[in-house]
């Protein structure tokens, strides 16, 4: 039972990125922001985390930052549309 929980999650999750990386046209920046949330997805399962939270995202932000990352590579990692290079394709607000 628990294996079906974790393909399903799984696939829950390679549906968000597809359409993070759907609202891109660039190639590069398409391989940058998969790169973003793979590391991600790496970091939120070493740990029990509580969920897509804004303190999930606060101790995300808290990880880049001891790992002395610069600002703009924080941004991409943190919210991939707000870092740039997405040809101002954001998708819409609802």
């Amino acid at each position: 039972m628990n294996e079906l929980i974790a393909l399903e999650k799984i696939a829950q999750w390679e549906k968000l990125k597809t359409l993070v990386l759907d609202s891109v046209s660039s190639p590069i920046t398409k391989r940058v922001y998969n790169m973003a949330l793979n590391e991600f997805m790496a970091w939120f399962q070493q740990a029990p985390r509580p969920g897509f939270t804004k303190a999930t995202v606060s101790a995300w932000r808290v990880s880049l930052e001891e790992r002395r990352l610069g600002s703009s590579s924080i941004i991409i990692r943190i919210d991939p549309q707000a870092g740039g290079g997405g040809g101002g394709q954001r998708a819409p607000s609802a």
